[in-house]
């Protein structure tokens, strides 16, 4: 039986002869409650899951909307499963989210800030995830 994450991603999820983590936070628009509630689920089944610890994790943040608290309680997210992660994409966010997101990686000194790319379109962020 395939198993699916909270969010309801296949866990693992292979693509092109790899393997990634999908981490559905896309279409909560503003409704942070929710969207808070579903990354904190996702953050114990990682933590909890045993297995790899150099997961490719592929997000998808499209139609979430990311404003300073969202972005707090994201980088607060991946600091907290940051020993599960080799490399991260992080999908669907506009050109002033990712300079947010890349800004407070920066200053708060996170190791993922190098590893990590952002794409607007998934297929792309999948296939960079499972490249070499």
């Amino acid at each position: 039986m395939l198993k699916k994450s909270p969010s309801g991603a296949l866990c693992p999820y292979y693509f092109m002869g790899g393997e990634l983590q999908p981490l559905h936070y896309g279409s909560y628009f503003n409704d942070k409650k929710h969207l808070f509630e579903m990354i904190k689920a996702e953050e114990e089944f990682i933590l909890k899951s045993s297995g790899r610890n150099n997961r490719r994790v592929w997000i998808d943040l499209y139609e979430t909307t990311l404003d300073d608290e969202a972005i707090d309680f994201l980088i607060n997210h991946l600091r907290s499963i940051r020993s599960k992660i080799f490399k991260l994409c992080l999908v669907g966010c506009s050109k002033n989210d990712i300079r947010r997101i890349k800004d407070k990686m920066k200053r708060e000194k996170m190791d993922l800030y190098n590893q990590t790319q952002y794409f607007s379109d998934p297929e792309d962020g999948k296939q960079w995830l499972v490249s070499e």
